[in-house]
């Protein structure tokens, strides 16, 4: 960390392997070109990451396989940071990455990849909220889930017994948060893009 280090932001992502990832676009688009949008979208919430960055916020990529050659590839383009998730569920791999990332930032926002609702004032919110005193910063999805969580601290049970995936996500997140003593503010909601109904939102990435 250095001295002018703020806080960062921690990109969880999925390698793009076909039959793996976007398994809800698959029977509309196939294995293939499913893989093909996880990965631009990979790439699109890259972007908007470094382009909303205040300074003295760094972005780290964390992901699943990290010797994954797209996602090797992007952090040498990128010149990013480039972290194992390791093994657990999804609630055990963030919390190990928060408490990575808190041993040496001031601040964390976990956004994962599949948002692309992820525009400047959106995120700088987010980091703006946590520096004025907030615990935590919580961006809902649409579908009941949430696409960002930003904390100042990650105490232990945060993310413990949550059913990721379904839609009481962001419901249950909320009661953890109040049962742990945590002062949280919340932006608008965000919607991911999951499923064939989600596919208008590609058209700016020719997905």
């Amino acid at each position: 960390m250095t001295r002018e280090a703020r806080g960062c932001f921690l990109q969880f992502a999925k390698a793009p392997v076909p039959g793996a990832v976007k398994t809800r676009l698959q029977p509309l688009l196939g294995a293939d070109a499913a893989a093909a949008v996880a990965a631009r979208m990979i790439e699109a919430v890259s972007d908007a990451l470094a382009a909303a960055a205040p300074h003295g916020w760094e972005s780290i990529l964390c992901a699943d396989d990290p010797e994954h050659l797209h996602l090797r590839d992007h952090s040498q383009r990128k010149n990013r940071r480039l972290w194992a998730q390791g093994e657990g569920d999804l609630g055990q791999r963030m919390g190990r990455a928060c408490a990575r990332a808190l041993s040496s930032f001031p601040a964390v926002i976990l956004v994962g990849s599949d948002c692309l609702g992820y525009d400047r004032g959106y995120l700088r919110s987010a980091t703006l909220m946590l520096e004025q005193g907030a615990s935590a910063v919580l961006g809902p999805a649409v579908d009941g889930g949430y696409v960002l969580l930003g904390l100042r601290q990650s105490p232990e049970g945060l993310f413990e017994g949550i059913p990721w995936g379904e839609a009481c996500v962001a419901e249950l997140q909320r009661t953890r948060l109040r049962a742990l003593g945590l002062r949280w503010k919340e932006l608008p909601p965000r919607a991911d893009v999951d499923r064939p109904q989600d596919l208008w939102m590609l058209g700016h990435l020719h997905a």
